[in-house]
């Protein structure tokens, strides 16, 4: 491969996903010139798992990584097909803005909204492994051959590094997302550097054809609120452009139904086959989301789960199945889908499955999300051992702006937990470490009371 730099940027972001794509509008918004690289530009900003942003604690990150002149929250407002605010029945501390998006539209609107930022580049290659001098990161070289320049570099892999997909206990896919190849150069020379790495595993539900639905036998739940903005901004792009509308576009309801005692037979029936039960995988998983073999194995007496059926946009029929996570095989997930009331003649589009991936021991970093033992290195989402697009886009907020901070000698950012709910988030990981997958809740802010959805901008502006 060429030796010869084809470019050079004060900050290199590895990954579009919600905390690469936040990483680089921070280091933007901070002065440098940042290179964004993806294996596939038309996907920059793609919500891999479930359709929605927000929930108890994480729509109030939504709105501090908005306070902080991210882009989530405006993203979400262009594409919102339904809102609801949870938990308001309780006090406004707990209050949680929750948004259905159109999947398509969301990921349009990250790309335009990154792109408006006249000093992120964004570039499609594969990064193969870290450029060094001594033990300071100085750049990335691409599979492709090509090789970029760097001050600091933010690593924002996902699930990418070494995953692998399984779907049952007989098929397993080395992948990073379905369809999209894993990274196995990068974690293997992450892993050389002599950083500590684990293993951690998620999982997606099948998706469905929503012309084969009974919706007769469903329980309908339209938008709470006909108009929520998450962001603040009162800036938004052209009126349209590309088909991409700038707010709110059309609510769409979203479905109830639930599990069967006829599901947890046929569960029951095949947990060998499973991949989480069949020995196929040993990674923890995270506990807050568990796979519907979970359910039925540690909840035995429950006689049904509930199940959301989820739009995925105005341009497609396909349903998110919300509750039914699992890696059984695609011959029984068809059934026990089928098993569910209005689902009894549904075609599954999509097949569900489990992931594992490999992630880096957080306590590795400082406050900055800056690797301790490689200057110019920092880490954002699921590689810190988190879940979730909020806690993602929170973490890339933190590392853009403090990889920019160290490109141009400028004061870092670092964030209180009196202060913020990314600032918790972030001084767990460091301080705490984590032993399943990090999932942020009210419960873990000591300030709760004070620090909420509503006063972000007060907080943070």
């Amino acid at each position: 491969m060429s030796s010869t730099l084809e470019s050079s940027f004060d900050v290199i972001v590895i990954g579009a996903g919600h905390a690469g794509t936040e990483a680089a509008v921070a280091a933007a918004r901070r002065g440098a010139r940042v290179g964004l690289l993806t294996s596939t530009l038309d996907l920059i900003g793609h919500m891999s798992c479930n359709p929605a942003i927000g929930g108890v604690a994480k729509g109030t990150v939504v709105r501090e990584v908005d306070a902080l002149g991210g882009i989530m929250a405006r993203a979400t407002d262009m594409a919102s097909l339904q809102f609801r605010m949870l938990n308001r029945s309780k006090g406004p501390a707990v209050w949680s803005p929750r948004a259905q998006c159109d999947r398509g539209l969301y990921r349009r609107a990250v790309r335009q909204l990154v792109e408006q930022h006249g000093t992120v580049r964004t570039v499609q290659g594969t990064v193969a492994r870290l450029l060094l001098d001594g033990t300071r990161v100085s750049g990335v070289e691409t599979v492709e051959g090509r090789r970029f320049g760097a001050r600091a570099v933010v690593v924002t892999t996902g699930t990418f590094l070494r995953g692998r997909i399984h779907i049952g206990t007989e098929t397993r896919v080395s992948g990073g997302r379905a369809g999209e190849a894993a990274s196995t150069h990068l974690a293997e020379q992450l892993e050389q550097v002599g950083l500590e790495v684990a293993r951690f595993k998620t999982g997606t539900p099948p998706r469905i054809d929503g012309r084969s639905v009974n919706y007769s036998r469903l329980q309908l739940q339209e938008s709470e609120i006909e108009q929520f903005d998450y962001s603040w901004s009162h800036f938004w792009p052209s009126p349209r452009r590309d088909g991409l509308v700038t707010r709110h576009p059309a609510q769409l309801p979203c479905w109830i139904t639930s599990t069967t005692t006829e599901t947890a037979r046929i569960i029951q029936q095949n947990l060998s086959k499973s991949a989480m039960y069949g020995g196929a995988i040993g990674s923890r998983g995270p506990r807050y989301c568990p796979s519907v073999e979970d359910k039925i194995v540690k909840f035995p007496d429950a006689e049904t789960h509930q199940l959301f059926l989820e739009p995925e946009g105005h341009d497609t029929t396909e349903l998110y199945v919300n509750g039914l996570s699992t890696s059984l095989p695609a011959d029984v997930q068809v059934p026990m889908l089928r098993s569910v009331p209005g689902l009894e003649q549904v075609e599954m589009t999509r097949v569900g499955y489990a992931i594992e991936y490999d992630y880096y021991v957080p306590t590795q970093l400082d406050a900055r999300l800056a690797v301790r033992r490689a200057p110019g290195l920092f880490f954002a989402g699921q590689i810190n051992g988190t879940t979730g697009y909020e806690e993602a886009a929170g973490q890339g907020v933190v590392a853009g702006a403090n990889a920019a901070a160290e490109a141009l000698e400028l004061e870092p950012m670092i964030l209180g937990r009196e202060q913020s709910f990314i600032g918790v988030l972030v001084d767990d990981l460091v301080t705490k470490g984590v032993d399943e997958p990090y999932r942020l809740f009210t419960s873990r802010s000591e300030f709760r009371l004070t620090v909420r959805q509503d006063n972000a901008l007060g907080r943070l502006g």
